[in-house]
């Protein structure tokens, strides 16, 4: 895999003219140092389980203290690490809450004999820095780290308070992380708005660059799928047998997923495609979000089927087979089979509403199945009529003349369902500019992860342009 790209990210010489001021702060050699931060954070093996984030956490304690700044090092349990600082406000506006700029600092595993690159090498190769979490998520620690060293070093007079938190544990929920922090340490936390990961990268759609910018995510709902029967001996077949419910189940699920639902956040984001982008893709978009449709439309709009599958997978609830256990000897008919099952909600609907969805679809075998929520988590929204959404959206426009930002759904669950208890109104902005050969979707939680570095340096210039103008006083 060459990893070249086809087209560069936008340069600021090239930009719309009104990019500058504080911008400005953020010179190459800044940039350089982002990257140097990101490569650091790569080479610190935080892989969730176990996690280890205290070793990442300790490593942005030391760049802040030797800047003059006060971090705060919480440890959730010995290893599970969370950190934050805080930029006080020099001239504080009433009115105008903190900015919390949050990132997590664990990783997925990572399948090092399935990667081109080592994981863990923050290696620089083909106009790309690769390693796990340079998406997911410790380009935007780096990227925030570079705002709040810009924004102290150049002592920007502040309007509002700049919080930065990298926690721990996202990958697995967050008890250990921004939810520990959320319930024992809130006054850490609270924020206005808060910027998150997953939003803020290129969408090419028909030829035209949009940045989704997350307003909403779906909601989880974990299930174990269990069958049981009588066990007996494996040189006896038998027509009902616990394994052979859950097979079934299962073989089901994995060929059709509930009915397409387009919630209010992805209407808009479909309404906002459509009206921009050249015909025919105009109308294929507003005809992609009738149900009937959906499935048949929307690969000819991503010919690309990770793309695809992640572009459905925000107009439906999920559900996902992810884990089988069953039996231990090859001649004993086990007399219980389970299937784990990752299940995501969209606003508006529910676990329960998931369920039903799921035994219609299992069909008369899920009447020999129980099933058992693991865990839930509830959808989150939030505004896109806000300053800060507003900020973005103009910012964007700026450093890609023609890209337009856009609210977003994303399938998966982010750190922002802890926040929404706070009442934090959490956007996902972590900005990186992408040419339309890297598969981005495919890149999250998948092997040979690797960031553009002209795209990062684009976001990291994107990101602090944003945080200037919510926090910097105003001329």
């Amino acid at each position: 895999m060459s990893g070249q790209v086809s087209q560069v990210a936008p340069s600021r010489e090239t930009a719309d003219g009104s990019i500058g001021g504080l911008v400005d702060l953020i010179d190459d050699d800044a940039v350089e140092e982002a990257v140097g931060h990101l490569r650091a954070l790569i080479r610190i093996d935080t892989t969730n389980p176990p996690g280890n984030e205290i070793a990442a956490a300790r490593y942005l304690e030391d760049v802040l203290k030797s800047e003059g700044l006060d971090p705060e090092v919480l440890e959730s349990e010995p290893g599970r690490g969370n950190l934050v600082v805080r930029l006080k406000a020099t001239a504080p506006e009433p009115g105008a809450g903190p900015l919390l700029l949050t990132s997590h600092m664990d990783v997925v595993p990572a399948e090092t004999d399935r990667w081109s690159q080592p994981p863990f090498s923050g290696l620089v190769k083909d106009g790309f820095i690769w390693g796990r979490g340079t998406l997911d998520m410790k380009g935007m620690t780096a990227m925030s780290l570079a705002a709040i060293l810009a924004l102290k070093r150049h002592g920007v007079a502040l309007r509002r308070d700049v919080i930065l938190a990298a926690v721990a544990d996202e990958e697995m929920g967050g008890e250990k992380g921004m939810g520990w922090m959320v319930t024992n340490h809130p006054d850490l936390l609270r924020a206005e708005y808060a910027l998150n990961e997953v939003g803020g990268f290129t969408l090419w759609v028909a030829g035209r660059r949009f940045y989704p910018i997350q307003v909403a995510e779906k909601g989880v709902a974990w299930l174990k799928l269990r069958a049981q029967a009588d066990p007996g001996h494996g040189a006896i077949p038998r027509t009902e047998c616990a394994v052979g419910a859950v097979a079934e189940a299962v073989a089901r699920l994995v060929a059709q997923q509930p009915p397409v639902t387009v919630s209010r956040p992805q209407r808009v984001f479909l309404e906002a495609l459509a009206a921009e982008v050249p015909m025919p893709a105009g109308v294929i978009l507003k005809l992609a979000s009738q149900p009937w449709l959906a499935d048949k439309l929307v690969p000819v709009l991503f010919p690309d089927p990770d793309r695809a599958a992640a572009f459905l997978a925000t107009m439906r609830n999920t559900a996902n087979p992810t884990g089988l256990k069953a039996g231990g000897k090859t001649n004993v008919v086990p007399s219980t089979a389970e299937a784990l099952i990752d299940g995501r909600v969209l606003p508006g609907s529910s676990t329960a509403e998931l369920i039903k969805q799921m035994k219609t679809i299992i069909g008369p075998v899920s009447k020999r199945l129980s099933v058992e929520v693991e865990r839930e988590m509830p959808p989150t929204t939030v505004s896109a009529d806000t300053e800060m959404f507003r900020v973005i959206a103009e910012t964007v426009a700026r450093h890609d003349p023609g890209a337009i930002a856009v609210p977003y759904l994303i399938p998966g669950y982010t750190d922002a369902v802890w926040l929404s208890r706070l009442g934090v109104k959490t956007y996902g902005f972590s900005p990186v500019w992408l040419s339309p050969d890297v598969p981005f979707s495919k890149l999250f939680h998948g092997h040979d992860e690797r960031v553009p570095l002209d795209g990062f340096a684009w976001g990291v210039r994107c990101l602090f342009d944003v945080v200037g103008q919510m926090v910097a006083v105003r001329r």
